[in-house]
């Protein structure tokens, strides 16, 4: 026998006992299902538990993320705690994150329901998909650090493949190597909801439609056992479509892929179908997310008996998962700066958005409904022109023309010009005294500097009031017409607001100060000043109990003007006049004396995810003398001043269109009155 027999003889003999010692190789498959496929996570959990060795796992759209997660190191425990920790409303959409934006554009940004960012030319409101998917894909781009080159994903600590579709050819796209989160983002692209992601001359979509539940994948991979976790819906009625569009776009979905995902399931030797019974592809509420963790957990356990038999008999061949460390990540970093201007990341991203355009509504027993509109526009190389519009319905209505210039260095020059419309009721001892309507013109100007929690303003404006027929009472029981008022103002206002949420918030302070000097126009008026301090606080002592303190002052040194006169009552300051300080117990606003101190405290208990049930005491006092104040307040003769006392019991219920909520209140002044409300304040 020559060598190169005994060679090839010695070669065949190694073969036989590699094939004959080696262990099957296991892969799992995680199926597509929008937030449902957050169920991935429980399921994956029992795996772990029932010791099976991970050698592959295949996954499409949802089921690609946590997959392609998991792949790169990702432990069960930390996909559990980045899922929960993330504002999917923020990150299923465009918004640019209030972390990144200054003080004064998030307070600006708190009164919208409608967001929607766009680019210069009108068609880029549609183009493609509702949503560009920048921040979901800024989060897989942090998430995925260290693997942003193209590479053979068999490469990754646990070889990976993901499924997308081109649009272009038709054909099914799977990616066996590439960029991560590319890879990631392209299986996720669902047509409509997300923009398509070009890439390599294709132009790729979810791979849902064509294969939701990819075995076959893993099949051609290698995997000779086959764990899958399918997180679809059951094929509806045409009962349970009718009037739903997501039931029938998901319905459309999965009938493009049934016969294939059929096949799969019978190629699969461990078919774990998890209950999603009650949600949906858009279900990324905490409390669904938790519930669905806790399905997926479930439904893997049913198998455990199967599972175990698995993991027991590789066990014995001394074969394990190794979990590698995953990418440096946080789950509170995905805020921070992408510092790489790839052309990687601009395809996963694209550009940032030059203008949007923002939509409120609000109802209330005062007012019935309000709408307003805004138009954003930035322009320039730096993007350092920016201009906006705003317009606003109802029973107050006013039209905004505002131009920023950035200086740099966070400096702003504004100049803004408003024409506002009010009607509103004045009272006294909840009855009504007078109705005023009026007409106001208002420019500003001056410099802005903002910081991420502060604003500082300095400038100037010039006010016009224009009065319809207007009776006002004056504290010493005199009357006095008043028609017109004009001021020249010059001031500036300091405001610092760390706060974690503007309507329900657990943690922070906000403080703000002012100042103006004002001169009348107006013949036979004399200057005068106004100095302004309000502050509200929010302390938590459990992730349900939060007290709010507040305290509020106001003084000023004339009580001849009707614009600028301290004004108390209404549960959202400065809704009719901007020093207007809320109170509970008076609807509407009572004018009241030149120095105005307002302290109050509320105690508030969240119920379940999105309820909140408060109680709340306020006081106020107020003067015309400032060094008889106290005096004064707590007297008998009300044209020098008088206190008054309210509280409150309230209900509110958090909501995508704004707090919805109902108060009960009393004051010694207006007595028993209720107030409804719903949206957000403008």
């Amino acid at each position: 026998m020559t060598r190169i027999s005994y060679f090839l003889l010695i070669v065949f003999i190694f073969c036989q006992t590699l094939c004959l010692t080696a262990r099957p190789r296991v892969g799992i498959v995680l199926s597509g299902g929008g937030a449902k496929g957050m169920a991935h996570i429980g399921a994956l959990k029992v795996i772990e538990e029932a010791g099976i060795p991970v050698d592959m796992i295949v996954g499409t759209s949802m089921g690609s993320i946590i997959g392609g997660l998991y792949a790169i190191g990702y432990t069960t425990e930390q996909l559990d705690s980045i899922v929960m920790a993330q504002d999917w409303s923020l990150m299923l959409s465009d918004k640019i994150s209030p972390k990144k934006l200054s003080l004064q554009t998030r307070e600006q940004n708190s009164q919208y329901i409608l967001s929607v960012p766009f680019f210069e030319r009108p068609k880029d409101l549609i183009g493609g998909g509702v949503i560009k998917g920048r921040n979901i894909g800024q989060m897989l781009w942090q998430m995925t650090e260290g693997y942003h080159d193209s590479i053979d994903f068999k490469k990754l600590p646990i070889p990976f493949a993901c499924v997308a579709q081109d649009l272009v050819s038709g054909d099914e796209i799977v990616f066996k190597s590439g960029i991560l989160p590319i890879a990631i983002r392209s299986s996720m692209s669902i047509p409509g909801v997300f923009a398509p992601v070009a890439y390599n001359e294709q132009l790729l979509i979810d791979g849902g439609l064509m294969n939701n539940y990819p075995v076959d994948i893993a099949r051609e991979m290698g995997a000779d056992i086959i764990i899958g976790v399918d997180v679809q819906d059951p094929m509806k009625s045409a009962k349970e479509m009718q009037g739903s569009i997501l039931a029938q776009l998901s319905q459309l979905i999965d009938l493009q892929g049934k016969e294939k995902w059929h096949k799969n399931i019978e190629s699969s030797d461990v078919y774990i179908k998890v209950n999603v019974e009650g949600y949906n592809t858009a279900s990324f509420t905490t409390t669904a997310i938790d519930t669905l963790i806790e399905r997926g957990e479930t439904a893997a356990r049913l198998k455990i008996d199967t599972l175990r038999i698995i993991g027991k008999k590789l066990n014995k061949e001394k074969s394990k998962t190794i979990h590698s460390a995953p990418p440096y990540y946080n789950i509170y970093r995905t805020e921070m700066p992408l510092q790489s201007e790839s052309a990687a990341l601009k395809t996963l991203i694209g550009d940032a958005p030059t203008s949007s355009i923002n939509v409120g509504f609000r109802f209330d027993n005062e007012e019935l409904a309000a709408l307003i509109f805004n138009g954003q526009l930035r322009k320039g190389i730096k993007k350092n022109h920016q201009m906006s519009l705003t317009v606003r319905l109802g029973r107050q209505v006013f039209g905004d023309v505002h131009y920023n210039f950035l200086l740099g260095k966070k400096w702003v020059f504004s100049t803004a010009y408003r024409f506002t419309y009010n009607d509103f009721n004045i009272y006294e001892k909840g009855e009504k005294a007078y109705n005023v309507d009026f007409k106001n013109h208002s420019a500003k100007t001056g410099f802005v500097r903002s910081w991420k929690n502060m604003t500082l303003k300095l400038g100037g404006s010039f006010q016009h009031y224009n009065y319809g027929s207007f009776l006002y009472s004056m504290g010493n029981n005199s009357t006095t017409n008043i028609s017109k008022e004009s001021f020249l103002m010059f001031g500036t206002q300091y405001t610092i607001n760390t706060l974690n949420d503007t309507y329900f918030p657990t943690q922070g302070n906000k403080l703000g100060l002012e100042y103006h000097y004002a001169i009348p126009l107006t013949q036979h008026k004399k200057t005068f000043h106004v100095a302004e301090l309000h502050w509200n606080g929010a302390y938590s002592f459990n992730s349900r109990f939060t007290l709010l303190p507040r305290l509020e002052g106001r003084y000023l040194t004339t009580e001849n003007t009707i614009t600028e006169m301290n004004t108390l009552g209404g549960q959202e300051r400065g809704k009719y006049f901007q020093q207007q300080m809320c109170f509970y117990g008076i609807n509407n606003f009572e004018i009241t004396r030149k120095t105005l101190v307002v302290a109050g405290i509320e105690a508030r208990q969240r119920i379940g995810g999105k309820h909140y049930v408060s109680g709340a005491f306020n006081l106020a006092m107020t003067s015309n003398d400032w060094a008889h104040f106290f005096k004064n307040s707590f007297g008998k003769d009300e044209s020098k001043g008088f206190r008054a006392w309210g509280g409150a019991i309230r209900y509110d219920l958090r909501t995508f269109f704004g707090p919805i909520g109902i108060t009960l209140q009393y004051s010694d002044r207006a007595k028993f009155s209720g107030y409804v409300r719903a949206g957000f304040n403008f």
